[in-house]
């Protein structure tokens, strides 16, 4: 009886994976999202706070560690323990940054365009990321069970509560 329960877990959960495994196959590796939020700070901090990214690891809780590889290059040691290797390759003052994953080993990559704009009441981030997932199994977890956008959505909170200290300190 244990036995025939055990084969057909086991046979579940096989088909299981393979089934999402055949879904993340037939979606495209790439996709690109945006999510804009007004923060009441001005484009000038927005943008130090972005451009620093020695400082990341004050505010961005999912991250623990920074070694700088150039004035626009650094490795992220993220609470998970993996590094990546990020790059600023676009860079307009205190309206428009765009940093980009340089590892080509890792299970995904992309860009982030982050652009500033004045708005009453503050300032306007709009995060676009240009991703491409290479699994199939990660690109069916990353659109059904965590959405694209969760990772800009967790960096709006994190630069949200960071903007509110700074404006305590004040």
């Amino acid at each position: 009886m244990i036995y025939n329960i055990l084969i057909y877990v086991f046979v579940f959960l096989f088909a299981l994976v393979f089934v999402i495994y055949l879904v993340g196959r037939s979606l495209p590796a790439d996709h690109t999202v945006s999510l804009s939020r007004v923060f009441s700070s001005s484009s000038e901090i927005i943008y130090e706070k972005i451009k620093n990214f020695k400082d990341y690891p004050l505010w961005r809780p999912n991250l623990k560690l920074i070694q700088p590889v150039s004035a626009t290059s650094w490795k992220e040691t993220d609470s998970h323990k993996n590094i990546m290797t990020y790059s600023f390759i676009r860079d307009e003052k205190n309206r428009l940054i765009e940093s980009k994953i340089m590892d080509e080993d890792k299970p995904f990559g992309g860009s982030w365009t982050f652009e500033l704009k004045t708005v009453p009441g503050g300032t306007e981030l709009t995060i676009t990321e240009n991703g491409k997932v290479f699994s199939p199994i990660f690109r069916f977890v990353s659109k059904y069970i965590f959405g694209h956008t969760s990772t800009i959505e967790a960096y709006f909170g994190y630069m949200e509560k960071e903007l509110e200290n700074l404006g305590k300190k004040k």
